[in-house]
């Protein structure tokens, strides 16, 4: 959760045009879990419509609309982000405490798209399953990939020796997802 922000602001104020006067970054490592964060909103909000109401009307700021964020996978950003985004974002941080992967990785497969973050559990039992590793290329993740699998033998010459691994890479490449260098299988 480290670094992770949100820029909050409401329907209401952009509405009016004053999105900015009360709008700012949020930490959310401020906060221990989404009740938290959203009763800081709910104060936040009521205190702006005592600072400065929004019309003669009457409106109060209850909609959050959130312009902006930093530090979490785009997949759990949503610019009316509620309570049960929130907490599933929370989740999500206490998942990546626990878990053996930097966050760069964890990142990466997130931004493949191909795994529902809704479901958090199920999101980091595909990642520890499918994770292989990090590789400079196709070719390179390839002729690894063949020499951990034994397909390959040092004592074998020409012309076994002379494997074009960027075409075996295209070919193992159907069967795997690549993000930032870090490789995962298709599960």
């Amino acid at each position: 959760m480290q670094n992770a922000r949100i820029f909050l602001t409401d329907y209401a104020s952009y509405n009016n045009g004053t999105q900015f006067e009360f709008g700012h970054w949020v930490d959310l490592s401020d906060f221990s879990d989404a009740s938290e964060l959203m009763d800081y909103i709910s104060e936040h909000f009521k205190q702006a419509d005592e600072k400065s109401p929004l019309d003669e009307f009457g409106s109060t700021r209850e909609e959050i609309m959130i312009t902006d964020f930093e530090g979490f996978p785009k997949d759990f950003y949503s610019e009316s982000m509620g309570e049960d985004d929130f907490e599933n974002l929370y989740s999500f941080f206490e998942k990546c405490e626990a878990c053996p992967y930097d966050y760069e990785v964890i990142e990466a497969f997130a931004n493949l798209g191909n795994y529902d973050i809704e479901d958090v559990d199920k999101f980091f039992d595909a990642l520890e399953e499918s994770y292989q590793g990090e590789y400079s290329s196709d070719a390179d993740f390839a002729q690894e990939l063949a020499e951990e699998l034994g397909y390959t033998n040092e004592k074998v010459f020409w012309p076994y020796t002379h494997i074009d691994w960027e075409w075996a890479a295209r070919d193992l490449m159907i069967d795997y997802y690549e993000s930032n260098g870090h490789y995962f299988r298709a599960i």
